[in-house]
């Protein structure tokens, strides 16, 4: 490598490790020289770099003050870089085999859209079942089912408000099922970590089970469960279901590409 390559390599180096520090500084920022002592450079140099990020877009300088901050601009690089296509029903897949080859039950994975959950994946075990959303592809609206009350159950109070609001005429006349009664498998799925639907219920003689999943930061995007025949959900085979279902959820989460575009359109992961 010659010496300009050297040179440049530095430079990006150097680059690189005032944007680290400013990543982990937040919205208070960081000074030059705040920069310079932790990096070991000299504030000249610190200074310069600064500049030419600026120029970049990729750092500000907070007004009136004498600190910088980064932008959204390497944020929408890295979202751009990720939304191509989604991998999130490859990644759901792998912990539906796992399940069904386990508990030789149904099981299904609901991503939310907005008031509805969307069936993104579903395989059959030994014990065939029915399910509300009638298979992959599916829509019902968030409150039917055990997977669409998880995810209800796991978003903010404020959402959980609006989504009820809106759904609760959608299905009350239909099925019968009003705010108070929601309200309660909501409470109740928030102190337990899991929805458990024993019946009675649109399908005569089954059941299910489901935990939500979140993203990188938490938010809950969708759930995975399972549609079972109610003699199977037994008090000896519940524990054991559960542990499954949130291990799974759990493995999920870890793997979920914030920027996967199916958490914002279901459809994109029907396509792959």
């Amino acid at each position: 490598m010659d010496q300009k390559s050297n040179s440049a390599q530095g430079v990006l180096t150097k680059g690189l490790g005032i944007l680290r520090l400013l990543s982990d500084a937040g919205q208070q920022g960081l000074r030059v020289t705040d920069i310079a002592r932790q990096l070991e450079l000299s504030q000249a140099t610190v200074h310069r770099l600064l500049q030419t990020l600026i120029a970049e877009g990729f750092v500000v300088q907070r007004q009136g003050s004498k600190s910088y901050t980064l932008t959204l601009e390497l944020f929408s690089l890295v979202a751009r870089a990720h939304h191509k296509e989604s991998s999130l029903r490859a990644i759901c897949r792998s912990s539906i085999l796992r399940i069904v080859g386990t508990l030789q039950d149904s099981a299904f994975v609901l991503l939310r859209d907005r008031y509805d959950v969307v069936c993104i994946d579903k395989m059959e075990g030994s014990y065939i079942t029915q399910s509300l959303t009638g298979g992959i592809g599916g829509r019902i609206p968030i409150g039917l089912g055990q997977g669409s009350i998880a995810i209800l159950a796991a978003l903010p109070e404020s959402e959980q408000n609006a989504i009820l609001s809106f759904n609760i005429p959608r299905f009350y006349q239909e099925d019968g099922i009003d705010e108070p009664q929601l309200r309660a498998r909501i409470k109740q799925a928030q102190q337990n970590g899991f929805v458990l639907n024993t019946g009675p219920g649109k399908l005569t003689g089954i059941g299910g089970i489901a935990v939500a999943f979140t993203d990188s930061t938490g938010y809950p995007a969708g759930a995975i469960g399972l549609s079972v025949l109610t003699e199977r959900l037994t008090q000896e085979r519940l524990p054991f279901i559960v542990d499954i279902l949130k291990r799974e959820a759990a493995a999920i989460s870890s793997n979920l590409n914030p920027f996967d575009p199916a958490l914002g359109s279901p459809h994109m992961a029907l396509s792959n």
